[in-house]
């Protein structure tokens, strides 16, 4: 008899073992589903979740599916794939809004998981693939990221599944299976870039070197997979490029250079410290940072008895983490490959390694996540005392919903981590003490994105004025309405214009391209607004406007960053909107 798990003894034929793991595994996949589809459409787009949004929109207007474009003009920044991703389930279902925005991402995260599971279980044992696949999905930024409607997951999980087939195809890497692991890194590619590409094969060298398998790569089968992933990742720029117009003057591999090999080696923007990841990582791999800088100490201390799979890992992690720091363009969440990594390292530390040394650092690690998970749940439960400040003080509105959301997921933490304790006494296995605070993790991170993220899109405002903007355009032609200085994707996405709004990218173009007899609108932004008033005379203070709501209690960037839109009916006289010289300045 043996232990695998939380108190469940596996028969000698393996029937009761092979029963719990599956248990196990359709448990983390359910608690996975829920964590990452919960109320992912409530929230309004973020950041830039509007150009994904935006591209997919106009790619369904117009019909072009290789010509991406941003209020009509040319926007080949990312590759295709999550692109036509959005268009695909778009097409399927008839809607397109900020769940279709984030499926994607979502389906990424369960991918990533699932590959991460696979590979931990391959390696080490079914025990570590389950506890990686949770630590991977309970890390803030593997969810935030899985939540958000970009490349990031989609590029993670390409990697991760190219890694896992790599094992499980390690001893027979013929052409069929060297052309499966081409295949999946460069369409892997065709989502945010090359580095889908690279990554892979930087994990894997260390396993290639050490084992000498590097002398594959000289054969014809590995050159002639390469070649065929090569021309499937080329071939829809090529087509881009041979069907392009006149009036599209952008090139798709023109910017794959510029963005993955100039901007590796030469940035022109990006340009985090060298030492950025030094401390973007632990950031990162909130809130289980303590028991991954525990699992480095007692891997290096126990560096000469590890096992070669582990031996493996660490170089890969090593590797990953050098070649993102080398690069000349740095921001955090450019690392985010190295999180599956990461997460079987977490595990093999917690559930494989029974060395002396290793022992007394996992009751070290796993006693400090502890009292790190004790301080978060006392934050939750204290979050209504919290906000009394903030509320009387600067007038932060927020809905008591808050107060009972903090509450409610301070008590379930505190019940889940208490249930999951009682039952984990009963096993004597390494990993025994972890599963409680795993499920007080589940039970925060869940009740943050899946409930208390929810409540706190009220306070965002700009959805609702884009819709209520909408509303107001909606009897005016696109070509009457003006966006200045340069068009924003999230606006443009919710206003849903059937043809390019006016982009004016200087105040005096203003007087020139909207005819003041006619009906109109202008769009700006309160950081804009000062500069585009000047040039106009005080009537246009006068004209119908519809402001984007401002707290007292947001920072002064947040402020500036509020639309403000004028409208006119076309009955003021013409020197209303022309320009004025001799004007004074009008404070938005």
């Amino acid at each position: 008899m043996r232990d695998d798990g939380i108190g469940c003894a596996a028969s000698i034929d393996g029937r009761p073992a092979r029963m719990f793991e599956v248990r196990e595994t359709l448990l983390l996949l359910s608690v996975s589903v829920l964590l990452l589809l919960w109320g992912l459409g409530n929230r309004g787009l973020w950041a830039a979740e509007g150009r994904w949004a935006e591209v997919t929109r106009e790619m369904l207007m117009t019909g072009d599916f290789f010509h991406p474009t941003i209020d009509g003009e040319p926007y080949f920044d990312k590759p295709f794939l999550t692109y036509w991703f959005r268009v695909i389930i778009s097409a399927a279902t008839g809607i397109l809004n900020e769940f279709v925005v984030r499926l994607p991402s979502a389906v990424a995260g369960l991918v990533a998981i699932w590959a991460t599971v696979s590979l931990g279980t391959r390696l080490w044992s079914a025990k570590v693939g389950r506890l990686a696949g949770w630590f991977l999905l309970t890390t803030y930024a593997f969810l935030f990221w899985s939540r958000t409607g970009t490349a990031e997951a989609e590029n993670l999980a390409f990697i991760v599944v190219a890694v896992a087939w790599y094992w499980s195809r390690r001893d027979h890497l013929g052409f069929p299976a060297l052309l499966v692991f081409y295949l999946i890194v460069f369409v892997g590619a065709l989502t945010k870039g090359l580095t889908a590409v690279v990554v892979p094969m930087v994990i894997v060298l260390p396993d290639m070197v050490t084992q000498r398998r590097w002398r594959l790569l000289l054969r014809p089968a590995h050159i002639l997979a390469l070649v065929m992933g090569l021309l499937v990742y080329l071939s829809p720029f090529v087509y881009a490029s041979l069907t392009q117009g006149t009036d599209y003057q952008s090139s798709g591999l023109g910017l794959v250079f510029q963005e993955n090999i100039l901007r590796y080696f030469n940035p022109i923007d990006h340009k985090g410290p060298i030492y950025l990841y030094v401390y973007g990582l632990p950031v990162l791999l909130l809130p289980w940072t303590p028991l991954f800088v525990v699992a480095v100490v007692a891997t290096v201390q126990g560096r000469k008895v590890l096992d070669r799979h582990t031996r493996w890992l660490i170089s890969a992690i090593v590797l990953v983490f050098l070649f993102f720091t080398v690069s000349g363009s740095r921001r955090s969440y450019y690392i985010l490959p190295i999180l599956p990594l990461c997460a079987l390292l977490m595990a093999v530390f917690v559930g494989w390694l029974h060395q002396p040394h290793a022992e007394r650092l996992r009751q070290q690690g796993l006693g400090i996540q502890r009292a790190v998970f004790i301080g978060l749940i006392a934050f939750e439960l204290a979050i209504p005392l919290i906000l009394i400040v903030p509320r009387r003080m600067m007038g932060f509105e927020v809905s008591l919903g808050l107060d009972v959301a903090s509450l409610a997921v301070g008590v379930l933490a505190l019940i889940a981590g208490g249930i999951v304790m009682q039952l984990s006494c009963r096993s004597a296995v390494s990993d025994a003490a972890a599963w409680p605070l795993v499920a007080v993790v589940v039970v925060l991170l869940g009740g943050f994105f899946c409930w208390q993220q929810n409540i706190l899109e009220a306070n965002r405002t700009e959805r609702a004025f884009a819709r209520q903007l909408r509303e107001e355009t909606a009897p005016l032609p696109p070509e009457r309405i003006a966006v200045y200085p340069k068009p924003n994707a999230n606006l443009l996405f919710y206003l849903a214009p059937p043809r390019p709004l006016q982009i004016l990218d200087a105040p005096e173009k203003i007087s020139g391209s909207l005819e003041p007899a006619c009906p109109g609108a202008v769009i700006t932004q309160r950081r804009y607004a000062t500069g585009l008033l000047t040039e106009f005379i005080s009537e246009l203070q006068r004209q119908k406007s519809l402001r984007e709501p401002v707290y007292r209690w947001e920072t002064k960037s947040s402020k500036e960053e509020k639309w403000i839109a004028w409208f006119w009916d076309g009955s003021s006289p013409a020197h209303v909107i022309t320009k004025a010289h001799g004007g004074t300045n009008h404070a938005p």
